[in-house]
């Protein structure tokens, strides 16, 4: 059973909305010009605390620190989950998505995937036309910022990830986009994924 914010000591507020009232974007990075989707992973105990946080995907330092001291202030305020009737630990993950200069009338969502799509057609075009492993890179987490749960993109920057030697960052990927679950259409890619390193061990784990 997932954990879910204890309705009695914060009614009427589902975490997504209570950061979104109680975040204050950091002023050092909207000097930086910092945007993307912000996404933190922790642990709700037995008691109804939280611990142990992760980020999954920063957008930038000052914004890990802002969501996690807004996390930590839901302290005792969650239900726990339950396992055989008994509560214990459980994971869970949130995101949120911050954006600079939004004048165009579109949310942040149709934005950040219109810009993740560029991103992810620029990166197949310097992998597998130009041959740039180094800017396809750049291109699929520039990517996976706007989009962090996006599986092409997981994909494909864990293969130019094996491709320069960073076999474990690659696996990270590919284990984060098994995860996610679901399928993933392969298809367009599979002849020129097949001849690229690292193409067993992505099989080995979307199999598993």
């Amino acid at each position: 059973i997932e954990n879910v914010l204890n309705e009695k000591a914060m009614p009427g507020n589902s975490l997504r909305n209570y950061l979104i009232e109680n975040i204050s974007y950091p002023e050092r990075a909207t000097k930086c010009f910092n945007e993307g989707t912000e996404v933190v992973q922790f642990t709700v105990t037995a008691g109804g605390n939280v611990t142990d946080f992760k980020i999954i995907n920063s957008v930038c330092t000052d914004i890990d620190d802002e969501m996690i001291r807004v996390l930590k202030n839901t302290n005792g305020k969650w239900l726990p989950g339950y396992n055989n009737g008994k509560p214990v630990d459980m994971t869970k993950e949130v995101s949120l998505a911050f954006i600079l200069n939004n004048e165009s009338g579109k949310t942040a969502g149709e934005i950040f995937t219109e810009k993740a799509k560029y991103s992810f057609a620029a990166g197949n075009k310097n992998l597998f036309e130009k041959h740039n492993i180094g800017k396809a890179l750049k291109n699929f987490s520039a990517g996976l910022n706007y989009l962090p749960y996006d599986k092409s993109l997981l994909l494909m920057r864990g293969i130019c990830r094996f491709e320069i030697g960073d076999a474990e960052g690659a696996k990270q990927d590919w284990s984060r986009m098994a995860s996610l679950g679901g399928t993933i259409e392969m298809s367009e890619y599979t002849d020129q994924i097949a001849g690229l390193r690292g193409y067993d061990e992505l099989m080995d784990i979307i199999k598993k």
